[in-house]
């Protein structure tokens, strides 16, 4: 971190002879215990720097130097102003430490973002800083936790709190006396400045006597300490979170706060420190972390993280593992390091959390490596929204979308011992609790070896499965799981991951989703994992092995995900065809071909499987989405069980008049369809492309898959407005160049990266895909006045199928980065165009669709026994 002093003395008290001694002082002031810097400020004061100067001049010097943050002048300036009030007393007395008016400063510049939302006033941060300088002296310096008469808590519950969310609390101590009164077995202290959260502290808010008494109350009540780094910081280079970037992201970007950390460890008495393991170039400077534990009890843990430059998976974590070993002393490996496991982490970046904790869990065993847990729960790397910043969402440690107490389970069969820690947002329930200190206590009478070995063999005795191709039986982890819970139990596992594969799920749908399959009764779970089977069966490959599951349609029949998220005036007018029936009366029936989905207003319903009720909706739920966009029969009956039942309804043209009127109230809606239906159709297309192999292994003849697609024309037909969202002198300014291509020729291949997006003007072109023999399949053909190649441009994957010309045309191109620059606003426009690719994008997945159907029928013809052979 460069920074001129110079300058900054020079701003603050004008030119001075005694730079050299001022910022001698200034630079003992960063590692001054004293709180109050008194030594330094009256050091100051003689060189002849005015009181009120010396704490502006030590404030910006710690923020900028230590913390690498850089604090408006006029910011102190002001904190200082105000505390001259007389009628603010706990900020009078308060700004006389450099570090509290550093931290003041920091909350006045991002309280705009993070607690008032751009929307408070001048007046309102007055009373925000007077308010956090009043809780923070009763908070903290004043309170006072009696200790005396604390004894050790007897046989406490084996899991451990964690404090990073904690709001209502500013003394470490009395998180400790929680803890004890919780009688769980410890903490894990966050040590942080949180923008959000102002009763955070840094280890310098720590004073010596502070230390001592945590030391003394966690021994005196037997409880366990560790402590995560900091992680969060002011934000720079604007204190906002869409603008700057946290400063303690990365613990190699401030190594002064980090050091002070493992400092603050050895004196409260506290095991290890967790750090994120961030940048993966720079693992000798992380062992450099471990080196300063040197000759203390503390271990250095390293924690692996997710959402950051490239994927953090187990086998990049234990790479990097490795890399920071070979630059330890033995000694120090043994005593100093350890890894603490982020269960939620793993699932964030797409790996299964189980399978991920097993290789980090042997790589341990193998390295004599200590370990312990951060047990969590998310649903994968699925959409989110505020509060939720991050997919990684710290649910309940009891909840359905990580496996906790299998994972602890599987490590504990490894042969390891370790601690966990609940990392949750929410208080601790008794829920968690239990479930956590059942796994940690239950006897574990086999060794993971003869668990997998059971597994092995069952799964060899059962025979081919749809949803256990040979990738997953093959796997140890999951031959460990059929061991341990069953052939059913591992099912049912496996049914859970998928439904976090969804990538257009929010996390709320998914957490909804997977709830509600557990809570159905057994043979209901049985039921549908038989049906789940018996869908992907007919499209297999050659070699018998799922490359692509059809789990989406279960999910969306479990839940209405799509409209999960909009609130009910809004659904009000998209369903805005309502009709009633009374207690008994059937509003779909099981086995039936839906084209239409349904919005309860009010009573309720019941859902059945045969004549088994299986749930019930309440006003406000959603069923039947699958049905608007997928040729399928309905899984359930769904009958009326109030006295009168109000649905609305949305059928598959009232969906396109939405998209083509474009209504603010559909906006969310709109917006929604845009980020998920381009996988929808691509998944459609693998499936058909599925199909279609597997048909290959049964008819010799190429002249039928040829074909395939020509009853496309009949639902994709050309529209006289070419854009009915969107005015031609818009399309003008969106499709900047024309370019004409003869019959035959190629415009877009597939696996390519897009560079934009074709407008037919005139001719007619087909979208086609390679079986895996090298044939053409057919996917569709558009016409004047469609769209075609814009699904790359929304989610930036390769070509999902070649566009090909039928006969010659011309097309109107938009290119990539124009295309950005009209969708980023979100303005109208921006939502007109988004409609206008949502209805291309929706009629070819109908369209496409009923060809896949009928595809599915004709191999069943085909090969009527193929289920019995293969199970």
């Amino acid at each position: 971190m460069t920074f001129s002093s110079t300058e900054d003395i020079d701003c603050t008290i004008g030119v001075s002879r005694d730079r050299d001694k001022i910022r001698s002082i200034l630079e003992d002031c960063l590692s001054d215990d004293d709180f109050f810097c008194r030594k330094g400020r009256l050091l100051l004061r003689q060189l002849g720097i005015p009181q009120g100067d010396d704490l502006i001049l030590l404030a910006r010097h710690k923020s900028k130097v230590k913390y690498g943050y850089v604090l408006a002048s006029d910011t102190v300036s002001h904190i200082l102003d105000l505390a001259g009030k007389k009628e603010k007393q706990s900020l009078q007395r308060l700004v006389e430490s450099p570090f509290f008016l550093v931290k003041a400063s920091w909350l006045y510049e991002h309280a705009p973002s993070f607690f008032f939302f751009d929307k408070g006033k001048a007046a309102d941060l007055d009373d925000f800083i007077v308010r956090f300088a009043d809780e923070y002296e009763a908070g903290l310096l004043e309170n006072r936790v009696s200790i005396d008469g604390w004894e050790k808590v007897r046989n406490p519950h084996r899991v451990m709190g964690v404090t990073f969310w904690e709001n209502q609390i500013f003394d470490p101590v009395a998180l400790v006396d929680k803890m004890r009164c919780e009688k769980i077995e410890g903490l894990e202290l966050s040590v942080d400045f949180h923008p959000f959260n102002y009763k955070k502290l840094l280890p310098e808010e720590f004073s010596p006597e502070k230390r001592a008494l945590i030391k003394e109350a966690v021994c005196k009540a037997g409880l366990k300490l560790d402590i995560h780094s900091p992680i969060v910081g002011p934000y720079a280079p604007l204190p906002n979170p869409k603008k700057g970037q946290q400063l303690f992201f990365d613990p190699l970007k401030c190594p002064a706060v980090q050091s002070e950390t493992i400092r603050l460890a050895c004196d409260i008495g506290a095991r290890s420190v967790v750090f994120h393991l961030i940048d993966h170039k720079r693992m000798k400077d992380m062992a450099a972390l471990v080196k300063k534990a040197e000759g203390t009890p503390v271990r250095v843990t390293f924690e692996n993280y997710c959402q950051i430059d490239g994927v953090q998976n187990s086998a990049m974590f234990v790479a990097c593992l490795d890399e920071i070993i070979g630059f330890l002393p033995e000694d120090v490996k043994r005593r100093n390091f350890g890894v603490t496991l982020d269960v939620g982490h793993l699932n964030v970046e797409g790996e299964d959390p189980l399978a991920g904790a097993e290789r980090i869990g042997l790589w341990c065993l193998a390295h004599d490596v200590f370990l312990r847990l951060h047990a969590t729960d998310n649903y994968g790397k699925l959409l989110f929204s505020p509060p939720a910043y991050s997919a990684d969402v710290h649910a309940n440690v009891s909840g359905r979308g990580i496996n906790s107490a299998l994972i602890i389970t599987l490590l504990r069969s490894l042969g390891h011992e370790f601690d966990v820690v609940a990392e949750q947002i929410q208080p601790l329930s008794p829920r968690d609790i239990a479930l956590i200190h059942k796994a940690q206590t239950a006897s574990v009478d086999e060794p993971y070896e003869s668990i997998v070995a059971r597994g092995k063999d069952r799964l060899a005795n059962w025979g081919f499965e749809p949803l256990i191709p040979s990738s997953i039986s093959s796997k140890n982890v999951y031959r460990f799981l059929a061991g341990l819970a069953g052939i059913s139990g591992l099912k049912e596992y496996l049914v859970l991951r998928r439904i976090q594969d969804q990538k257009y799920l929010s996390v709320d749908e998914a957490r909804k989703i997977s709830q509600d399959f557990m809570k159905m009764p057994l043979k209901f779970r049985n039921n549908l994992t038989e049906y789940i089977d018996e869908m992907i069966l007919p499209v297999q490959s050659e070699h018998g092995v799922l490359q692509k599951s059809e789990i989406d349609l279960i999910c969306q029949n479990i839940s209405g995900a799509l409209f999960g998220t909009i609130n009910n005036e809004h659904l009000d007018r998209i369903f805005s065809e309502v009709r009633s029936y009374r207690k008994g009366e059937t509003i779909c029936e099981q086995n039936a071909v839906g084209r239409e989905m349904y919005y309860i207003r009010s009573g309720e319903v019941a859902v059945f499987l045969g004549e088994n009720q299986l749930a019930a909706l309440k006003p406000g739920e959603i069923f039947g989405e699958i049905s608007l966009f997928y040729n399928v029969a309905r899984t359930a009956t769904i009958r009326a069980a109030a006295d009168i039942t109000e649905v609305g309804v949305l059928t598959r043209s009232g969906f396109e008049t939405i998209l083509q009127d474009s209504h603010p109230y559909s906006h969310d809606l709109i917006y929604r369809l845009y980020s998920i239906l381009p996988d929808r159709l691509r998944n459609l297309n693998e499936k058909y492309r599925m199909a279609i192999n597997a048909l290959s292994l049964l008819t010799e003849g190429r002249e039928r898959k040829m074909r395939i697609g020509e009853g496309v024309d009949a639902i994709l037909k050309p529209k006289e407005n070419f854009f009915p969202t969107i005015t031609g002198e818009e399309a003008r300014l969106l499709f900047t160049e024309t370019k004409f291509f003869d019959a035959g020729r190629t415009v877009i291949t597939e696996g390519d990266f897009a560079e934009g997006a074709y407008l037919i003007l005139e001719g007619k072109a087909k979208a086609v895909i390679s079986s895996d023999g090298g044939e053409k399949i057919v996917l569709g053909e558009f016409d004047r006045g469609e769209i075609f190649g814009e699904m790359a441009l929304i989610d930036n994957k390769p070509r999902s199928a070649s566009v090909v010309t039928v006969t010659p045309c011309e097309l109107a191109f938009m290119e990539k980065g124009a295309f950005g620059r009209i969708i980023e606003p979100l303005s109208s426009l921006s939502f007109r165009l988004m409609a206008f690719i949502c209805l291309s994008i929706f009629r070819r997945i109908i369209a496409l669709d009923k060809e896949y159907a009928d595809l599915k029928k004709m191999l069943g013809k085909k090969n009527p026994g193929n289920k019995e052979q293969t199970r």
